[in-house]
C-alpha cells in the first residue's frame, strides 16, 4: 500500500464522524469540533510521520480527500468552499490552499478572521452580536486550535443563510426535484436509454421523485416515489400547482421512458403515454392544459453516430391526440414555456455544416408554428445551450452553456437577445459574473464547478442544480453528487437539498402560475401545405454586396433523415470531423438525401411568396439567372399545415422587423405561387439517375479510363466495404475522392477543389458570404458552359449538374440506393423503416381523432 494512503487511512480513522441528520444543517454544532480534532490528528501523524519519507506523502491528495469527506458529511463545509479567501476562480480548485491551510502546524488564526469578516460584512448591522464575539477572540489571542473560531464562523453563516433565504419561503414554499444519475452519454443529448436502442443505451438505475418544503426553519424533503430499479426524471408542475408531470423508465429492456402525472393532494399516479421501443421524456405543461414533450417516435438516428433521435411532440392532458411538432435532423431537447407562451428548446442541427458546434436555442409557438432561431444559430459559442428557461417578466433566458461530447453539465449563463444573438453578444457567464469570451471548445464548461437546470426566480436569483468542484468529485456511475441550491448571479449560494448517494437535480417550484392568454392555434390539419413569404431577399447580410436583380428564384429543398445505421465513412474540415452513418455521399458530401421540391420566383423588388408542403423539413437556396446558388440556408425550417411563415430577408438579424413604409410587395399582389418543378416530380436527387446519364451521353466516349485522359467518368462501380455503398468511378473522380487509408479506408471528397467546389458537410457555423461555394465557383460548370471539346449541353443538363454541386454532391437519392448490405443489414433497415411507418400512421390517426374531437359531430 502506498504511504500516502496509509496516512490517509490513519487521518480518517481519527476524524470525528457526523451523525445522520434529519435535514440539512439540523445537527449538533460539531463541525468545528470535528475539524479541530482532525487537525490535531494530522499534527500527531505529521510529528510521528509514521516513519514515512516526506517526499512520499502527497499532501495535495490528502487534503482533497479530506475536503471531499467533510463536504459530504458536513454541509457547513460548503460555506467554506464559497468563502475561502484563496479561491480565485471556480475552475481552479486547489485543496491545499482552500482547505489544507487549516492543518498547517505553525500558523495564526488569520484565515479564520478573513472567513468570519467576509460573512459579517455581508450581514451588516444584523451581525452586531457576532462581531463582538470576533473582537473578543482577537483580543483574547485565542489559539488557532480553539474550535471557537470555526464555531463563530458557522454561527455567522447560519445567520447569513437565514437572511439570504428570508423571502424564499414566500416565493417558493415548496419545490419538486429528482434524484438520478447525471444525464448524458458520449454526447450531451444521448439520454433516451431506449429499450431497443441501435447503439448507446444509457440507463443507471436508482432514482426518486421528491418534494421539498419549509417547516419555518429548515428545508424538509419528502420522497414521493422511490425506485431503486428505474430512473425518474424531468419534473414539471401544472399551472394550478396541483400536479407534477414526470418521466419514468422502470427497467432497462422491459420499459421505456413515458410520461406520468401525480396528483399532489392524493399522491395518485397516472401513466399518460406508453409503448415499448419509444421514449417519451422532457415533458412540460402548456398553459391550455396540453403537454409538449420529447420523443423518439420519429424513429431516426443521428447522422454522425448510431444513437436514436428525439423530436418534439404534443398531446392533451390525458396523453391523447399525440402528434408530432418538429421534423428535425437530430435531437431536440428540453422544451420549456416562457411567460408569454413561447416554447424554448435546444436544437442540434448540421445541414451542410459541421456537427460539433451548432446546438442553438430555438423558439416556436406551442402549436409548432414560427419555428425560428432564438440564439446562436450561426455561432461557435456557446457550443451547446441547454436547460433554458425564461426569466419572469423579461425576454432574457437563463440556461447552461455546455459542450458537445459531454454530459448535461456546464456553466450558468444569462442570455439577453436584445444585445445580440450570436457568439457572446448576448451571453453573460454568472455565479460569479465575469468576462464571457467567445471560445471554440468541444467539451465546453466541464472544468471546475458545474451547473444544471437553472430555474430563474428573477434576473439575479435562481434555483439551480450545482456542484462546487465538479467531475473531480464524481461518485462512480452517478456522476458528481449534485445538490439543489439557491444562488445569486454573483455566486452567493445556499444548499437546499442533497442526498448522501444520489445526485439531486431538476428543481421546479410548486406554486400556481399566472397564465397570459394564449393566441388561438393557427394550424389547420385539414390542409397539407403552408406558405412562406420573404419581404426582400436583399435585406440582411446574407446577400451583402449582391446587386439587386441578381436573384431570380428561390429553390426549396427537402431533407430526408435516416432510420437505421448501416455502414459509415467520415468527413473533416473547418467545422470539425465526424463519422457519417449510413452515408449517402462520400465524406465531406451531403449528410442527408436532398429533394428539390421546386423553385419560386423572386420578384424585382426582392419579394417571394410560395406554397410549400407542411410537416416537411425544408431549406432555401437563392439562385441567379444561370440557376447557380448565390446563398444557401445551412439549416431548415418546418411549416405546420395552414401556417403562413414570413421573414424580412436573407439571414436578417432576428431583432429586425419588416421594413416599414414600403408599398405592397409584388409577391403579395398575387396568391402564393405553386413551386415550379425541377424537371419532373419532387424526388431524392440521385447521381445515378440525374448525372450519370449526362456523362454517358456526352463524356464517357473520351473519359473512359484511358491513361492520357483525366477523370474516369464511367458508371463502373467501386465497392466501399466500410460505407456499404457501390460508388461509380465517375462520382469518385468528379468529387476528387481519395481513401483515408488505402486500400480499405473511407472515401473522402475534396470540397474546396476548384473543379467541383461545394459547401462541405464540415463547413464552419458562421454565416458564409454570397457565392462562397457551389456551381458558380466550380470550374466544371465553367468548362461545360463554354463548350468543352465541342460538347454542348442542354440547359436541363447544366441545371442538373449545377444543382448536384449546390446540393453538396449527393450520391444516393435515398438511404437504400446502391447499397452492398448483407441480408441481416437489410433486415435491420426494413425493421426500423417499418417501425417508422407504423408510428407515422399512428400520428396521422391521432390528428384525425383530434380533428373529430375539436370539430364535434
Amino acid at each position: 500500500m502506498k504511504p500516502r494512503f496509509i496516512l490517509l487511512l490513519c487521518l480518517l480513522a481519527c476524524g470525528a464522524q457526523a451523525a445522520e441528520p434529519n435535514t440539512m444543517y439540523e445537527r449538533r454544532a460539531t463541525w468545528a469540533e470535528s475539524m479541530t480534532a482532525t487537525r490535531q490528528n494530522v499534527a500527531q501523524v505529521q510529528a510521528q510521520n509514521l516513519k514515512l519519507p516526506a517526499d512520499q506523502t502527497d499532501w495535495d491528495v490528502v487534503w482533497e480527500d479530506l475536503y471531499r469527506r467533510f463536504w459530504t458529511d458536513w454541509p457547513e463545509t460548503d460555506w467554506l468552499l464559497q468563502d475561502s479567501p484563496s479561491r480565485t476562480t471556480t475552475d481552479d480548485f486547489q485543496a491545499h490552499g482552500e482547505f489544507g491551510w487549516y492543518f498547517e502546524s505553525r500558523r495564526y488564526a488569520a484565515v479564520e478572521q478573513q472567513l468570519i469578516r467576509r460573512v459579517l460584512d455581508e450581514l451588516g448591522p444584523a451581525a452586531e452580536f457576532h462581531t463582538a464575539r470576533l473582537e473578543a477572540l482577537i483580543q483574547g489571542s485565542t489559539s488557532p486550535d480553539d474550535p471557537a473560531w470555526l464555531n463563530l464562523y458557522a454561527d455567522a453563516c447560519r445567520l447569513r443563510r437565514a437572511e439570504r433565504l428570508r423571502t424564499l419561503p414566500e416565493r417558493v414554499p415548496q419545490f419538486v426535484f429528482t434524484k438520478h444519475y447525471t444525464m448524458g452519454g458520449s454526447h450531451y443529448a444521448y439520454t433516451e436509454g431506449q429499450s431497443d436502442a441501435q447503439a448507446e443505451r444509457h440507463f443507471v438505475p436508482g432514482a426518486a421523485l421528491c418534494l421539498a418544503h419549509w417547516d419555518g426553519e429548515h428545508v424538509r424533503v419528502e420522497t414521493l416515489i422511490d425506485d431503486p430499479s428505474g430512473v425518474i426524471r424531468d419534473p414539471d408542475v401544472s399551472y394550478d400547482g396541483r400536479r407534477v408531470l414526470f418521466s419514468w423508465k422502470k427497467s432497462d429492456r422491459e420499459d421505456d421512458y413515458h410520461l406520468y402525472e401525480m396528483d399532489l393532494e392524493s399522491r395518485a399516479v397516472c401513466q399518460l403515454t406508453s409503448g415499448l421501443g419509444v421514449a417519451d421524456y422532457e415533458g412540460a405543461y402548456l398553459p391550455d392544459g396540453d403537454i409538449i414533450f420529447n420523443s423518439t417516435r420519429c424513429v431516426q438516428i443521428v447522422d454522425c453516430w448510431w444513437t436514436e433521435v428525439s423530436n418534439l411532440y404534443r398531446c392533451d392532458g390525458d396523453g391523447r391526440f399525440l402528434r408530432r411538432l418538429t421534423f428535425d435532423q437530430v435531437h431536440d431537447n428540453y422544451p420549456t414555456v416562457t411567460d408569454d407562451g413561447r416554447v424554448l428548446y435546444t436544437r442540434w442541427e448540421y445541414n451542410d455544416r459541421g456537427q460539433v458546434y451548432p446546438q442553438p436555442l430555438l423558439q416556436m409557438n406551442p402549436d409548432g408554428t414560427n419555428q425560428s432561431d432564438f440564439y446562436g444559430g450561426n455561432s461557435w459559442f456557446p457550443t451547446t445551450i441547454l436547460h433554458a428557461r425564461g426569466v419572469p417578466g423579461s425576454q432574457k433566458v437563463a440556461a447552461i452553456a455546455t459542450g458537445h461530447h459531454s454530459r448535461q453539465t456546464g456553466k450558468l449563463i444569462l442570455i439577453d437577445p436584445a444585445k445580440g444573438r450570436q457568439e457572446n453578444e448576448g451571453v453573460q457567464l454568472l455565479a460569479p459574473i465575469r468576462n464571457t469570451p467567445a471560445v471554440k471548445i468541444d467539451a465546453y464548461g466541464q472544468k471546475g464547478d458545474l451547473f444544471q437546470y437553472p430555474y430563474p426566480l428573477n434576473e439575479s436569483e435562481f434555483l439551480v442544480t450545482y456542484h462546487p468542484v465538479g467531475w473531480r468529485w464524481a461518485e462512480g456511475r452517478f456522476g458528481p453528487r449534485f445538490g439543489i441550491y439557491w444562488m445569486t448571479d454573483t455566486g452567493a449560494r445556499e444548499r437546499l437539498a442533497d442526498d448522501p448517494r444520489l445526485p439531486c437535480s431538476q428543481s421546479v417550484p410548486v406554486r400556481p402560475r399566472t397564465t397570459r392568454r394564449m393566441r388561438p392555434s393557427l394550424v389547420d390539419y385539414r390542409q397539407t401545405t403552408g406558405t412562406v413569404y420573404v419581404q426582400d431577399v436583399y435585406t440582411g447580410p446574407g446577400l451583402a454586396g449582391v446587386d439587386r436583380g441578381t436573384i431570380k428564384t428561390m429553390r426549396v429543398v427537402a431533407l430526408e433523415f435516416r432510420s437505421a445505421g448501416i455502414g459509415s465513412n467520415s468527413n473533416g474540415g473547418p467545422g470539425g470531423g465526424a463519422l457519417v452513418s449510413t452515408p449517402v455521399a462520400i465524406g465531406n458530401g451531403t449528410w442527408d438525401p436532398k429533394w428539390i421540391l421546386g423553385d419560386a420566383t423572386v420578384r424585382e423588388d426582392g419579394s417571394v411568396f410560395a406554397e410549400i408542403p407542411a410537416r416537411t423539413p425544408v431549406y432555401f437556396q437563392l439562385l441567379d439567372e444561370r440557376g447557380h446558388m448565390v446563398q444557401t440556408m445551412r439549416s431548415w425550417t418546418t411549416l405546420q399545415p395552414g401556417e403562413n411563415a414570413s421573414c424580412v430577408g436573407c439571414h436578417e438579424h432576428k431583432n429586425s422587423v419588416p421594413v416599414a413604409g414600403l408599398p405592397l410587395t409584388q409577391a403579395l399582389r398575387q396568391r402564393a405561387e405553386t413551386l415550379q418543378p425541377f424537371y419532373g416530380p419532387a424526388r431524392g436527387f440521385s447521381f445515378a439517375q440525374e448525372i450519370q446519364p449526362i456523362l454517358d451521353r456526352h463524356c464517357v466516349s473520351c473519359h473512359d479510363g484511358r491513361a492520357d485522359v483525366p477523370y474516369v467518368l464511367t458508371s463502373l462501380g467501386v465497392d466501399d466495404g466500410r460505407a456499404k455503398r457501390r460508388w461509380p468511378q465517375s462520382y469518385l473522380a468528379l468529387t476528387h475522392a481519395r481513401q483515408d487509408d488505402p486500400p480499405k479506408g473511407a472515401w473522402r471528397g475534396s470540397a474546396d477543389h476548384p473543379m467541383v467546389h461545394w459547401v462541405s458537410a464540415q463547413s464552419a457555423p458562421p454565416m458564409q458570404p454570397p457565392y462562397a461555394a457551389g456551381a458558380a465557383r466550380s470550374r466544371l460548370i465553367e468548362l461545360l458552359a463554354a463548350g468543352h471539346e465541342d460538347v454542348r449541353l442542354a440547359r436541363e443538363d447544366l441545371d442538373k449538374l449545377a444543382a448536384w454541386i449546390d446540393l453538396g454532391v449527393p450520391f444516393g437519392g435515398d438511404y437504400v440506393e446502391a447499397n452492398t448490405w448483407t441480408a441481416d443489414e437489410l433486415a435491420k433497415h426494413e425493421h426500423f423503416a417499418a417501425k417508422r411507418a407504423r408510428l407515422e400512421a399512428e400520428d396521422r390517426q391521432n390528428i384525425a381523432d383530434w380533428l373529430r374531437h375539436t370539430e364535434g359531430p
